[in-house]
């Protein structure tokens, strides 16, 4: 026959109370659980209860007292290498003022401003890498002298744009090589475009005025 449920309980817990023992390796799994490194893509509220489990588990055999607990804690969290100026601003503070709850508040605050930090950075990075970067195939000019950077595209020549390559061109010419860059232009366009804005002040010279130019040059010495 079946004994009642409340009774079969109540007959195991007494015998795990009265009989069962916890032993000398019981107790350095313990001492491990207790030390096992936390990580800081863990809530630190995982760190906090794994000490206080072990406290309860050895509070009957071996004490575990909030001094060791916090020193478990304080080298736990050096190894996780993201609290070094927490831990400075923690070993300021007098041994009395070092207890349980005070290493809670402590690190919970450090920890919500290493989390606020590193979301900033991520959001950074991400709005990085949305951006478009400047065509690293177009092969980049030094213009000499000014060390003006400019970009060659086959149709329009040279300027200043650096996401306006033969790749990126938007107003192609027929026959338009995108693989054209400035050390091999394959036969695109020569011209430099001005930055927009600017004022054109050359002038090309007439036919007339260059002969008359060139007729006014002594002739060279002979031999």
């Amino acid at each position: 026959m079946d004994m009642p449920r409340s009774t079969a309980l109540a007959i195991l817990t007494h015998l795990d109370t009265t009989y069962g023992k916890v032993n000398a390796d019981d107790l350095e799994d313990n001492m491990k659980r207790m030390h096992a490194q936390w990580s800081p893509t863990q809530p630190i509220e995982d760190l906090y209860n794994q000490l206080k489990d072990a406290q309860k588990f050895a509070a009957d055999h071996d004490t575990i007292s909030d001094k060791m607990a916090v020193r478990a804690a304080i080298k736990n969290l050096t190894n996780s290498g993201v609290f070094t100026d927490a831990i400075k601003d923690w070993r300021k503070m007098s041994d009395d003022a070092q207890t349980m709850d005070a290493l809670q508040t402590h690190f919970t605050e450090a920890d919500k401003e290493r989390r606020r930090i590193l979301t900033t950075k991520e959001v950074g990075y991400a709005n990085k890498a949305s951006m478009k970067p400047v065509n690293e195939t177009a092969n980049k000019v030094i213009m000499h002298g000014s060390g003006t950077v400019m970009y060659y595209c086959w149709t329009h020549g040279l300027g200043t744009n650096s996401n306006h390559t033969s790749k990126d061109c938007t107003k192609k010419a027929p026959g338009h090589k995108t693989e054209a860059n400035g050390d091999d232009m394959l036969g695109g366009c020569c011209i430099i475009r001005r930055k927009a804005g600017e004022r054109a002040v050359f002038r090309r010279p007439q036919r007339q005025e260059r002969e008359n130019e060139e007729n006014q040059q002594p002739p060279a010495n002979r031999t």
